[in-house]
């Protein structure tokens, strides 16, 4: 039988392991069976590498058996194991410990037991279902804590994995981007794709995971994700923790090698191919390409897409969208556990708030009203080969904002360039000083200028500010001239202009924990803010290959400004001209107004398909992938 593509990444991960000290080896975390999973595949492949460490599986059962948060995220690497390795490579003492641990985990909110872990989200709804359906499917007669058998677990799994896939297949993900939930919605679809008895469930779930990789590589740099993103986290600063690089490492060849990274071995492990056309559009680099894509719902729409809130059936739906307190699914959201949980206080309150509007005959507040939501988004991407620009056009303006990160312009590396409305001056609340916002900004993007219009809420007395990531150890040059900051990476430029002065913070010596800086000492400024519950930040682009030397690019914004305020303003562009836009006025370039919404689900050069859509042709480089839902095919050509 001939060796897998993985085999290399599979040995670089154990020896990696085995040359670092056991406590920066990763061995200690409840993910660390991951490492014992590629020694095991190496093995099955007769490649001798390290003996099994069972230390580290123990942990896994541990995190399991107390039903921890992300007890889930470990569960397919201990599916493969007792599929593959039971009786060879894994032993029968741990395999019984392992069917143990298994048998007594609680697979959704139905079940008897307090809840510890966070069920609901997109990622994690599959994360359950996945689980439950393969582990019942193993263990088909055995009876489970709940008093049920393997079997009723994989029939109650099915229903719910047939709802998840097709919301998917006709929304994509209300967790648009993101570079660690996109990882672990493959962890729970890889086990699917191979194991499933169902042929949907199983060829949905492939069709799913190209999917996910189709849209990784129309909006991938060099194989990072610097997008904007539903959710994020601080290491959005360091590129080399992206969960989702070393997918595209092991898939098309660009990006990041992780020491211990549970995708890339699983992906390993089922020798999973990416399709021709799909790693062909992720090595493509035109000297311009524009993605517009469409992703997720607004509640108000889901009557007409077949998925009424009104309905219990589709409440998953809008907990994973995070619109559980939308008038529309707030009396469903107060059915969802069984019993009081962390979560009807919010739920309630929110109940209540509609209640006393309508006694006072006073409006309620419009749309879906919780920080947390991940509605309906168009995301607008231009690439060249020296930067990208991505952007969440007028997402939520004004609203309370958690992990949404709405644009992000890259220069390569962590040459990262971002604007946002901190809620905290740590590194880790959510959202946090560089990690989402308090307050989202109106934001749109025109090819390679983005404009940000900030109205942080008075109420917020403590964070009425914003600022601009811009690290500056991270450019090779960094110059200021009047009310610009220019920068330079390799052969990528950017111009930053704020309309309120602006001034550099002094560096937070936790930030290097989070951007790779080995010492604080070394870190230059990285936050460049202005003071004020309002303002406008323009950012444009360049290259030497679009603008010539560095010099050139800023001279070209000797005239260009901002005129106006943060309701209406004119932005005068070297490049693209007069733009105009405002708090709620459109956008109008050269006096054409540019559409920052209704979006198809892809509009790019190498897909083209409506919203709502069960079919993706995808088409590079003289290869062609068709992911047909509809008629449960895929083709590949």
């Amino acid at each position: 039988m001939e060796k897998y593509q993985g085999i290399e990444y599979l040995k670089y991960v154990v020896n990696t392991a085995k040359n670092k000290p056991v406590e920066n080896a990763g061995r200690s975390s409840f993910r660390s069976a991951n490492l014992e999973l590629a020694k095991m595949e190496l093995a099955k492949w007769g490649i001798s590498n390290e003996p099994i460490v069972y230390e580290n599986i123990d942990g896994a059962l541990e995190w399991i058996d107390k039903r921890n948060d992300c007890a889930d995220f470990i569960v397919p690497c201990l599916v493969r194991m007792l599929h593959e390795h039971r009786g060879t490579r894994l032993s029968e003492e741990y395999a019984q410990k392992i069917e143990k641990s298994l048998l007594g985990f609680k697979y959704w909110l139905d079940e008897p037991g307090e809840v510890h872990a966070c069920f609901f989200t997109e990622n994690h709804q599959i994360l359950f279902h996945s689980a439950e359906y393969l582990v019942g499917q193993l263990f088909p007669d055995k009876i489970f804590d709940n008093g049920e058998t393997g079997e009723w677990h994989r029939q109650h799994a099915i229903k719910y994995i047939r709802r998840w896939q097709d919301w998917r297949i006709r929304f994509g993900f209300s967790e648009w981007l993101c570079q660690g939930y996109y990882a672990e919605d493959m962890l729970a679809l890889l086990g699917l794709a191979h194991y499933a008895a169902e042929p949907d469930i199983l060829t949905n779930s492939r069709l799913i995971i190209n999917q996910l990789l189709f849209d990784m590589a129309v909006n991938c740099f060099y194989g990072h994700l610097p997008t904007t993103h539903g959710r994020v986290y601080a290491n959005i600063l360091d590129p080399d923790t992206e969960g989702v690089s070393p997918v595209m490492h092991v898939m098309w060849g660009e990006g990041t090698l992780a020491d211990v990274s549970d995708i890339a071995i699983l992906l390993c492990s089922y020798d999973y191919k990416c399709p021709n056309a799909i790693a062909k559009v992720a090595t493509d680099h035109p000297d311009i390409m524009i993605n517009r894509e469409r992703m997720s719902i607004d509640v108000a729409e889901g009557k007409y897409y077949g998925a009424d809130p009104a309905d219990f059936d589709n409440i998953m739906l809008y907990w994973g969208i995070q619109a559980y307190s939308d008038r529309l699914t707030v009396e469903n959201s107060t059915k969802v556990f069984p019993y009081y949980n962390w979560m009807n206080n919010r739920i309630f309150a929110y109940r209540e708030r509609y209640k006393l509007c309508d006694e006072a005959g006073v409006p309620a507040p419009e749309g879906t009203p919780d920080f947390t939501a991940m509605t309906k988004v168009n995301i607008y991407t231009y690439k060249t080969p020296d930067y990208i620009l991505s952007c969440a056009q007028d997402f939520r303006p004004g609203r309370m904002g958690y992990q949404q990160h709405p644009w992000t312009a890259c220069l390569g590396g962590k040459a990262l360039v971002f604007t946002n409305n901190p809620a905290s001056e740590d590194f880790t609340s959510r959202p946090n000083k560089v990690a989402g916002n308090l307050v989202l900004p109106r934001a749109a993007a025109h090819n390679n200028v983005v404009l940000s219009i900030f109205r942080v809420m008075p109420d917020f007395v403590d964070f009425l500010y914003t600022q601009c990531y811009f690290p500056q150890g991270e450019f090779d040059e960094v110059i200021e001239e009047g009310k610009w900051l220019f920068g330079r990476k390799d052969n990528a430029y950017i111009a930053v202009y704020s309309l309120n002065p602006a001034r550099w913070e002094a560096p937070n010596p936790d930030y290097a924990r989070f951007c790779g800086a080995k010492d604080p000492k070394d870190i230059k400024p990285y936050i460049y803010m202005t003071p004020g519950h309002a303002n406008v930040w323009a950012v444009e682009l360049g290259s030497k290959a679009q603008n010539g030397s560095f010099e050139a690019f800023r001279a070209s914004f000797k005239n260009a400004k901002i005129e106006g305020d943060t309701h209406n303003f004119v932005y005068t562009s070297p490049s693209q001209g007069e733009m105009k836009f405002g708090w709620t006025s459109p956008l109008i370039v050269n006096g054409e107004e540019i559409a920052l919404g209704d979006y198809p689900r892809y509009d790019n050069p190498y897909c083209q398909a409506a919203f709502n859509t069960k079919v993706l042709e995808i088409n590079a480089g003289g290869s062609r992938t068709v992911l047909d839902a509809e008629n449960g095919i895929q083709i590949d050509e």
